[in-house]
């Protein structure tokens, strides 16, 4: 009986959380932020999401990641991952370190080609994860029409 009370738990957490990030866009001095190059976009026309994790410590910081340790996802109204269409990047198995300055950025930039979606309403959000250190932006909402 406990298992199953545990695995209600479990489900109604994730539905809880459903439509909002699982990870905190802050953490040991580490930021992340997401610019979209527009909100409003004509079906077809694409957008460019641009990922800075940002290091504000007044000390460098250096973590082991793997191969895609900035990477963003866009999911439809229903809150269903649309972006990568199989719901998660694949990525090469290589370990990569990725060092950050004081103060220092670093910026990927994506386009998110639209021609495949309908009109709707749409989520986008960054991530970044290396070592123990799991970061996600604040979803923003883009109006496909």
């Amino acid at each position: 009986m406990g298992s199953r009370l545990f695995a209600a738990l479990a489900v109604g957490a994730l539905l809880a959380c459903h439509r909002e990030p699982v990870a905190p866009s802050a953490a040991e001095g580490l930021t992340l932020s997401l610019t979209l190059s527009g909100t409003q976009l004509q079906r077809g026309e694409p957008d460019t999401i641009a990922v800075t994790i940002t290091n504000t410590n007044r000390y460098s910081v250096s973590l082991s990641a793997g191969g895609c340790p900035v990477v963003f996802y866009v999911t439809d109204v229903r809150g269903v991952t649309v972006v990568p269409s199989a719901g998660g990047w694949v990525c090469i198995a290589i370990i990569s370190r990725v060092t950050l300055a004081p103060g220092e950025r670093q910026t990927r930039t994506f386009v998110w080609e639209t021609n495949s979606f309908a009109s709707g309403r749409y989520s986008v959000y960054g991530s970044f994860s290396a070592e123990d250190v799991h970061l996600e932006t604040p979803r923003a909402a883009v109006q496909l029409n």
